[in-house]
């Protein structure tokens, strides 16, 4: 793989083609489908990133998933190819970043092979090959870590599931503001409607959950700009000298209301 489009998949999706430095312990994708192993894991995990309750080493966990599912959505977009994402070739890699002098603890999805996998030239294939393949993806990588953390963790898929819609929305909003010429933010289009339009069996769902209507609320900087909020809570209030997020749905509207007020007092001060 040329070391250009390496570096793209890495830096931006957590898709790694080398082996991390400076890692604190990895495993392959498929050892996490035992329970016991998947307790251990969870338990090695929840330290590295300050959590107070299993349950915030199960939410960071889910979360391992956005990065990937954004590659793919680029990958077909812009290449129309994709990488085997199966858990057979995936290895886990809980590492130390630094960003802006400040460490903090990733974990990449280390591909044991880099082959591509081409999608057909044909227009009237092209899109039941992608539908196929973002399908496998939830379906035979995301499902079966989701329902192996609920068998070994405290929290329900549901959950886990939650914290992939906000990520997908803002990964695709990035996308169609960048410098990508129009055809690529045209498949871009026509791509994130089919994940929202996958049949809710691939989750195990009743629903598709990333098929989610987003509730908007004021913006903290602007009153005159609405922002997204988040689909679910991911859990940082138990992350040591954690907080809710401005945009968590547990967060009562009247202390989103009081952050705004201080913060605008704040920067208008600073004027």
């Amino acid at each position: 793989m040329d070391e250009a489009i390496a570096a793209l998949l890495d830096d931006e999706f957590n898709l790694a083609v080398h082996d991390k430095e400076s890692i604190l312990f990895s495993c392959a994708a498929t050892d996490l489908l035992n329970e016991n192993i998947m307790k251990q894991v969870l338990n090695s995990y929840m330290p590295l990133v300050k959590g107070t309750d299993i349950s915030v080493a199960e939410v960071y966990m889910a979360g391992w998933f956005r990065g990937p599912m954004l590659g793919m959505l680029y990958m077909l977009s812009a290449w129309n190819k994709t990488l085997d994402l199966s858990l057979e070739n995936i290895q886990f890699q809980v590492h130390e970043a630094t960003y802006q002098d400040r460490k903090y603890v990733s974990c990449a999805l280390k591909l044991n092979h880099t082959d591509w996998v081409n999608g057909p030239d044909d227009e009237g294939e092209v899109e039941l090959w992608k539908a196929k393949k973002l399908g496998d993806y939830f379906a035979h990588t995301v499902r079966p870590i989701y329902e192996s953390i609920e068998r070994a963790g405290t929290l329900k898929s549901a959950m886990l599931w939650g914290q992939l819609p906000t990520s997908l929305a803002y990964g695709y909003d990035r996308l169609m503001a960048s410098a990508q010429c129009d055809s690529v933010k045209q498949k871009a289009e026509a791509n994130y409607k089919l994940v929202k339009e996958l049949d809710p069996a691939l989750f195990g769902r009743n629903k598709n959950p990333l098929a989610v209507k987003f509730h908007m609320t004021e913006s903290l900087q602007d009153p005159n700009k609405q922002m997204r909020m988040k689909s679910s809570c991911c859990l940082y209030y138990l992350v040591d000298s954690g907080y809710y997020c401005f945009t968590c749905p547990r967060l009562k509207e009247s202390e989103r209301e009081s952050r705004r007020e201080a913060y605008r007092m704040e920067n208008q001060a600073q004027l």
